[in-house]
């Protein structure tokens, strides 16, 4: 029995002690007491219970961990009081509390229940036996301490964090077992979340598809098995960081007199870089290339002043031809390493080295070339104003799949096949034209000059018109863009000139992309006035924004493209019925317009034998888990030799999207912070084998972020 619950049987024992001596209880109620006339009768109920006992287990819990209430029910002589019904209760606030009330006290006078609290504090435990209709306080109470969920302490984060994922850990300071919920945002106060994780058992989340160059604000709370959840931790801090260093050639050392015939060996050649990353730089390597393209280390020294690195060595170290002679060009390559392990390489630096000068009779000046005849001239600008007025008011779709047909009889079917077959006979007839005019010798052969894409999805624009003006707004060169959207130029003038551009469903200059990279394109164009050199004009890349659609032409679209293949039955039908009546005219009434009909079939049936047998564009799509075609998904190309992306694509209205890269291993990624990739296709160590162009392209499938499950929850830290 406990030290307090004797003290105050004590106690009372010697109050009822007293009492009996005072008053002197009589045995027997109406019997008189002795040397009195009038018998006393005492009547009088306890309402204190001075030996049953009262326990709680644990006394100490976290908020909504219950503690189980354990009673002895005694009487006084310590034998158990059965079937006594006795109820909890706190004595004080009970606000936040919640009691589960035992049964009645078994053959050894035990009963038990249970207590919670939502709110921390202490809490009095008291038990009251209602057994006989009134109350009898159990004299024996017990203090339940209620403590908060223990707030997890997440471990630091470094200023820089490689890559676009990032694993948190953090620790727990708490006796039970607990559940965690981690949150991502870009500001401090988390006003905005970014991302979030489900409720998971490991102490350590990783978030992916992190943005470079971005800062993450990091917080978790528990919570504990029974409900009770804790507050949320202090913040840690890490920027992304997936990007190398920025490596440039600032200037090169000029050869001076030497030759590959005549050179000084000490000769030295310095190469001036400038190496810049927000991290920091760490390691920095440099090499030569070889004739055959692989690297050599050659000697070098080196310095370094800030971001700028100089590099020397001296000619005597490059690779030679017999022992003596210096190569044409060599070949050189520096690569970097920030503090974080993100690498960088860059091999643009040249070394030319001239050939002895050799005295060379003067060339015969060329002859001009023959000068137009009028009737050519007119033919361009007619040219020019067709391409205006049909080419680039073309779907792409219209050039490949329309042909020309005419009928005699039946004048429904000639005038609308003969119409529609028309509208696309100029694309046709204007590369037949330019081919004669260039076989002429009216017109030059272009070089491969620039590329024509989409702004958004980076996709080629096929049917754009590129036009060159010179400083005077005269019109010197037209072309119009192939199917992989790259135009020609011709030699001109060294001088000052600008392009205009022009395609069906686009604007141009570009608003969506801005400076001179559009990653990973380079050189990128705006409509400037730019200088020729050598008399070329630049490698332009030349981006165009997409007019938005108005929403019928989006449902005409829509409809088109889910009967194509009706529409294209129809349409051989109609050729088909076409070309046989008018042949049938033709032998009944040879007539020359019948002869005219009968031709303009020969380039429409060609037409028609490649939109049938022409090998389709291979693109690949982006669905979610319900098969829907998902616009605007960013899929990122990643190289994994050196673990950085390279490319980028942004999925049209259909969903569709393709790399068209050079050799190599890759791995596609999903750059979207609220899609997760779920595809069962492996998407990574992709080989591209073929010699130039490989497409990558497969389909992939998504989820929405906030429809991730614990289960799709990857835990890092079995090994950590």
């Amino acid at each position: 029995m406990k030290s307090k619950t004797a003290i105050t049987i004590l106690v009372s024992v010697v109050c009822y002690a007293l009492f009996f001596f005072t008053f002197s209880f009589a045995q027997t109620p109406g019997e008189p007491f002795p040397g009195g006339d009038y018998p006393v009768v005492v009547r009088g109920k306890v309402d204190k219970d001075l030996y049953s006992e009262l326990a709680l287990s644990p006394s100490v819990v976290e908020i909504r961990q219950p503690s189980v209430v354990s009673l002895l029910m005694l009487n006084p002589d310590g034998t158990p009081r059965t079937g006594r019904r006795v109820q909890l209760y706190i004595d004080g606030n009970s606000q936040g509390i919640t009691i589960t009330q035992p049964g009645l006290s078994d053959s050894n006078g035990e009963a038990s229940g249970s207590i919670y609290s939502t709110i921390p504090g202490s809490y009095l435990v008291c038990a009251r036996d209602i057994t006989e209709g009134y109350t009898i306080s159990v004299l024996d109470c017990e203090t339940l301490y209620v403590t908060p969920v223990p707030t997890p302490s997440i471990f630091g984060e470094p200023l820089y964090t490689k890559g676009t994922s990032n694993t948190i850990l953090w620790d727990i300071s708490g006796p039970l077992t607990y559940q965690y919920i981690t949150q991502a945002s870009n500001s401090s106060n988390f006003k905005e979340i970014v991302a979030q994780s489900t409720w998971i058992s490991a102490k350590g989340y990783t978030y992916r598809n992190l943005s470079d160059g971005q800062i993450y604000f990091y917080r978790v709370k528990a919570k504990n098995i029974y409900g009770g959840e804790g507050t949320w931790s202090n913040y840690v801090f890490s920027v992304q960081d997936a990007s190398g260093p920025q490596i440039s050639v600032i200037d090169m050392t000029p050869i001076g007199e030497n030759n590959t015939d005549e050179w000084d060996e000490d000769f030295v050649v310095t190469i001036k870089y400038r190496i810049k990353d927000n991290v920091g730089v760490g390691e920095k390597d440099f090499w030569c290339i070889v004739s055959d393209g692989s690297k050599r280390e050659c000697p070098y020294t080196h310095n370094t002043v800030g971001d700028f690195w100089e590099v020397s060595f001296k000619l005597k170290d490059l690779e030679l031809v017999h022992g003596d002679t210096l190569l044409r060009q060599y070949g050189f390559c520096v690569e970097a390493k920030d503090l974080v392990g993100n690498v960088t390489r860059n091999c643009t630096a040249k070394l030319n080295v001239p050939l002895p000068e050799v005295e060379k009779p003067k060339p015969p000046k060329p002859p001009e070339p023959p000068k137009k005849p009028q009737i050519i001239e007119d033919a361009e600008k007619i040219i020019n104003e067709v391409i205006d007025n049909t080419i680039g008011k073309l779907e792409p779709t219209v050039v490949q799949d329309s042909n020309v047909t005419a009928t005699v009889t039946n004048l429904a079917i000639t005038v609308s096949m003969l119409m529609g077959g028309i509208g696309s006979l100029p694309y046709f007839l204007l590369q037949v034209i330019l081919a004669l005019l260039s076989l002429l010798g009216f017109r030059k052969k272009g070089n491969p000059s620039g590329y024509v894409y989409d702004s958004v999805t980076k996709e080629p624009i096929a049917q754009a018109i590129v036009r060159v003006f010179n400083e005077n707004n005269e019109l010197v060169w037209t072309d119009v863009t192939n199917g992989n959207g790259y135009f020609t130029s011709i030699e001109i003038e060294d001088g000052e000139y600008y392009l205009k551009v022009t395609a069906r469903n686009y604007v141009f200059p570009s608003k969506i992309v801005f400076g001179s990279q559009d990653f990973p394109l380079e050189n990128v164009y705006h409509g400037t006035d730019f200088l020729t050199k050598e008399r070329k004009i630049p490698d332009f890349s030349i981006p165009m924004d997409r007019v938005e659609m108005k929403e019928f032409e989006k449902k005409v679209q829509r409809l088109l493209s889910r009967t194509k293949y009706v529409w294209k039955t129809l349409h051989v039908l109609f050729f088909l019925v076409g070309l046989i009546v008018s042949l049938y005219a033709l032998s009944v009434t040879p007539m020359w317009w019948n002869y005219l009909i009968v031709a303009l079939y020969v380039p429409a049936l060609v037409m028609l034998l490649f939109s049938i047998f022409s090998k389709r564009e291979k693109y690949g799509t982006v669905k979610d888990e319900k098969k829907k075609l998902l616009a605007g998904a960013i899929v990122g190309l990643r190289e994994e030799e050196f673990d950085k992306l390279v490319s980028k694509r942004v999925t049209d209205h259909r969903g569709k999207y393709r790399f068209v890269v050079e050799p190599g291993l890759y791995s596609i990624v999903l750059l979207n912070s609220d899609l997760r990739l779920v595809t069962s296709k492996d998407v990574s160590h992709i080989k591209a084998t073929k010699k130039g162009a490989n497409i990558i392209c497969p389909n992939l499938v998504v989820k929405k972020l906030e429809d991730t499950t614990s289960e799709d929850v990857e835990e890092p830290l079995g090994e950590l």
